[in-house]
């Protein structure tokens, strides 16, 4: 009887592994010429640890091939579906990308930095002060540019969620996501762009902000402090809901606090500070509604806690990989 492949070994080192993973989309880009390849043969022959990392790397590539993308959200799911995943559509549009609402620890620091003026890494919050004295607070796994000049302040939230308190000024104030403006009215307000569905939500902390959405049917919207939108990936603005402005701001200190929240949406928050990825069975689970305050610190327990307040088993596949299933 033929004896089951051994697992590859692990490779401990976080930044190995990294390496490993974007050496592993590069030479499946199907641009790699006979050169990458040598260099990648020597990259690998550095050390135990580099040959663990790509062997590692490898099987994740292999792996992928029994994963399936759905087009709309982008969300993985295991198994296939009819039209099949191609390792380098997957691959290379995780390491691109990210993977909408759950994560990948794979967008990892080093690709969300490119091009970005300012990123955060899993896990990982940064505050940083604007040459105008307003001041931003980046949540974990997000990247955003800034476009200042004579006119106007404008700042592409390109990934992630973020805090933004603005320094009264002639200037206008926008944060841009996608087709979506959100001007500043002398305020403070969060934008959160990692929503399971694709969608944006807008949270007002203090006075007000315009919403501007040029998807789709053009409108316009004034939010005011202690409420929150939701704008869908068609670009169309929901209906404004209370929310109190310490529940938005709590991710600042670690925790998180859902209202009636989907469990798509929770787990996206979490996936934030998640190593791996956390993908669910099937669809209809994300509209599962959940209501608790989960520590982000401590991601692998705050599943744990959803698992035994929900109808759902959290089950750890493997090192890259947690499913979410019904019970």
């Amino acid at each position: 009887m033929k004896q089951p492949a051994s697992p590859p070994p692990h490779c401990p080192n976080a930044q190995i592994s990294d390496e490993a993973l974007v050496w592993i989309v590069r030479l499946h880009s199907g641009d790699a010429s006979s050169h990458d390849r040598q260099e990648y043969g020597q990259w690998r022959a550095q050390s135990a640890e580099h040959e663990a990392a790509a062997a590692e790397a490898e099987a994740l590539w292999s792996d992928a091939g029994h994963l399936r993308q759905d087009g709309r959200t982008g969300l993985v799911y295991p198994g296939r579906n009819r039209e099949g995943l191609s390792r380098r559509r997957f691959l290379a549009g995780v390491a691109g990308l990210g993977v909408v609402g759950g994560g990948f620890a794979a967008a990892r620091p080093f690709l969300r930095t490119l091009g970005s003026d300012y990123a955060t890494a899993t896990a990982e919050t940064r505050t940083i002060g604007l040459p105008d004295g307003s001041r931003v607070m980046l949540n974990a796994r997000s990247a955003m540019n800034i476009r200042f000049d004579g006119q106007i302040r404008r700042v592409l939230l390109k990934e992630g969620q973020a805090f933004f308190d603005v320094a009264a000024e002639a200037r206008p104030f926008t944060v841009s996501v996608g087709d979506t403006d959100v001007t500043a009215l002398g305020t403070a307000f969060d934008i959160d762009a990692n929503v399971a569905d694709g969608s944006l939500a807008v949270a007002v902390t203090s006075h007000s902000v315009r919403v501007r959405s040029m998807s789709g049917v053009s409108a316009d919207l004034t939010l005011s402090q202690g409420e929150r939108v939701s704008i869908d990936a068609d670009g169309i603005i929901g209906t404004p809901i209370a929310e109190d402005p310490a529940a938005a701001l709590a991710w600042q200190t670690g925790m998180y606090v859902a209202e009636n929240r989907r469990l798509g949406d929770v787990v996206a928050a979490l996936g934030r500070y998640h190593q791996g990825w956390i993908v669910f069975s099937h669809d209809s689970l994300k509209s599962r509604l959940v209501s608790a305050v989960l520590d982000l610190r401590t991601p692998d327990a705050s599943l744990a806690a959803l698992a035994a307040g929900l109808q759902i088993r959290v089950i750890r596949m493997t090192r890259f990989v947690t499913l979410i299933s019904a019970v």
